[in-house]
């Protein structure tokens, strides 16, 4: 099992705004770009966080109308 998960983001400002989002909630967070099998057009950028804490995550980002446009498990050996 991953250690991390990336929250997909359309854009790298949005993912700098959820970044900022979290850290306010007390979920540590970098921003990143994730592997090129996950992106699409509008989705190039990601915050990478705990594994354990991703669900948690998007559970307290709901509530600000904050949705990533996926989670997925960082796959084993992905570099930041």
């Amino acid at each position: 099992m991953s250690r991390y998960a990336l929250l997909i983001c359309r854009s790298q400002t949005e993912a700098c705004g959820l970044r900022r989002h979290l850290a306010q909630l007390g979920v540590p967070g970098a921003v990143t770009r994730p592997p090129r099998a996950a992106r699409t057009a509008s989705c190039g950028w990601a915050v990478r966080v705990e594994a354990a804490q991703a669900e948690d995550a998007v559970r307290r980002l709901r509530p600000l109308g904050i949705t990533p446009c996926r989670v997925m498990p960082e796959e084993e050996g992905a570099g930041v």
